[in-house]
This record gives structure tokens, C-alpha cells and sequence, in this order.
């Protein structure tokens, strides 16, 4: 989080230096920027934080926690560290206009490519140990944005949104090739659905009469990614089994930069 606020009020700094907004000036582009609704479709690339899959209970016996409680073979918790790929992520909104500085709008957010790479720390599972796995998620937001007056022809703003995401994961593939070269145990995946927020700063540039260019940074939390109780297939040297084992769970929060266009009905 950390991270994310001094990069999002860097963002927000720089779109609004200079900027005093005045009635005035906000009266004057009132015909510019008259009411009314507008569709936005966008695309760019997000760079999720850093996390950890880790069990939803530690303490589970039944059925059992795949890590369970206690440090891993790092001295961290039991647990899978790295988190989300680079991937890109892909908008499409339908929005009101409601004054010549706030607007409003309906945004799908479709993440086509939740890949997972990570590396677990089971203890005397020797020091590598990757994880990967491949989801995706889409969530809904209702964005309320301000916009500042423009300077020369570019207009900045800023915005929040609330709304939903469901993500799905597909199973979990542990690597263990210390073990051996086919020592691997595969975990069930899962869909999950969580409270999901975003806040965004941009610029605007208007490209013809009715229709903006937005370019925009975004920090988005999508809540928790969760795996499903479900059978695991262990792959040793001795051979092969089955175990049931509890569901998993990682949190989903990226930084993002997109490029849009807004066309006004």
C-alpha cells in the first residue's frame, strides 16, 4: 500500500500542478464539456504486487492445510512467494457526464491472464521450488470522476471506483526438482468473488468533437483469489497418491497504465 499511495499521489501531483480550480474557470469550459453520456473502451498493461499463496486456515486438519502453520525452509511462513504476472487488462465502460467537472461511470475490467509464478519454501524440499498456475478475472466498478479545467488542451482528473470481481484460478502445479525431475503435486483450483476498489488519475486530450483520448494510471484491489478444497496429486520418486487438502487463497492489488477512448453521445 505503501507503494501504491506514493505512486498514486505522485501521479495525481504532476496531473494537477499548476491547476487552481476556480468556479470561474470551471463556468468557462462548461460548454465544452456540455452533459451526457459517453462510451469509453480501453487497454493496458497492469503490474501486480507482490504476494503470497498461502492456506486459508494454517491450522485445518480437516480436510489438512497444504502448508500449514510455522517458517518454511526461508525462515518466512509456509507459503508460495511472488504473486501475479505482468499481464494486460482491458476496459469498457458506459458513463454520464453530469457537470463540466464530475462524471460517472458503469466500467467492466476484464483481466484476461492471472498467471501465477511463485516459489514455495516446504521444508527439505530443497531451495527451489516454483509455482505456477493460470486464471483470470473480470469485476465491475461504478466510477465517480472529477475533472480539472484544462490546461492548453488537456484536461486532467481524477477518480474512484467501488464494485466486484470475480477471478477463477486453474490448478496449482508445485515443482520440486531437488526431489526429482518429476516430483510435482498439483492442487484443485477455484472461482471466488470479492469486494473490489480502484483509484485512478489521467489526463484527457480531446481528439475530435466528440471523441477523448484518456491516459491514465490506476491502482486496483480485487480482493482475495481463492483455490478450492479438492484432491492433490503427488508425483515421487516412490510413486504416485492422492490427498485431500484445503483451499489456498492470494491477494490481488496492481498498478496499471491504460489508454482509452471516450466518445460523447
Amino acid at each position: 500500500m505503501n507503494t501504491f499511495y506514493a505512486s498514486f499521489l505522485a501521479f495525481a501531483s504532476v496531473a494537477f500542478s499548476s491547476v487552481a480550480v476556480s468556479p470561474a474557470a470551471v463556468l468557462a469550459e462548461s460548454e465544452e464539456q456540455a452533459r451526457g453520456p459517453y462510451l469509453r473502451l480501453g487497454a493496458g498493461v497492469q503490474w501486480p504486487e507482490t504476494s503470497a499463496l498461502k492456506d486459508q486456515r494454517c491450522s485445518s486438519t480437516s480436510p489438512p492445510a497444504l502448508f500449514g502453520c510455522g517458517p518454511g525452509d526461508d525462515g518466512r511462513s509456509l507459503g508460495a512467494y511472488g504473486g501475479f504476472d505482468q499481464a494486460p487488462v482491458v476496459d469498457a465502460a458506459i458513463g454520464y457526464r453530469w457537470t463540466s467537472w464530475l462524471r460517472t461511470e458503469a466500467l467492466l475490467n476484464w483481466s484476461p491472464q492471472l498467471n501465477v509464478s511463485a516459489q514455495s519454501n516446504f521444508l527439505g524440499a530443497g531451495p527451489n521450488q516454483p509455482v505456477r498456475s493460470s486464471g483470470n478475472g473480470l469485476a465491475g466498478f461504478g466510477v465517480l470522476y472529477v475533472d480539472g479545467p484544462s490546461i492548453a488542451t488537456v484536461r486532467p482528473f481524477i477518480g474512484a471506483g467501488l464494485g466486484a470481481a470475480r477471478t477463477s484460478l486453474a490448478d496449482v502445479t508445485y515443482r520440486f526438482p531437488a526431489i526429482s525431475s518429476d516430483a510435482v503435486t498439483v492442487t484443485s483450483g477455484g472461482r471466488s468473488t470479492s469486494f473490489a476498489y480502484l483509484l485512478t488519475a489521467g489526463v484527457s486530450i480531446p481528439v475530435s468533437e466528440k471523441l477523448d483520448l484518456d491516459l491514465a494510471y490506476r491502482w486496483t484491489d480485487l480482493g482475495t483469489v481463492k483455490t478450492n478444497a479438492g484432491s492433490a496429486k503427488i508425483v515421487r520418486p516412490a510413486g504416485r497418491s492422492n490427498l485431500e487438502i484445503a483451499g489456498t487463497e492470494i491477494d490481488l492489488q496492481s498498478q496499471a497504465v491504460l489508454a482509452s477512448l471516450r466518445f460523447r453521445f
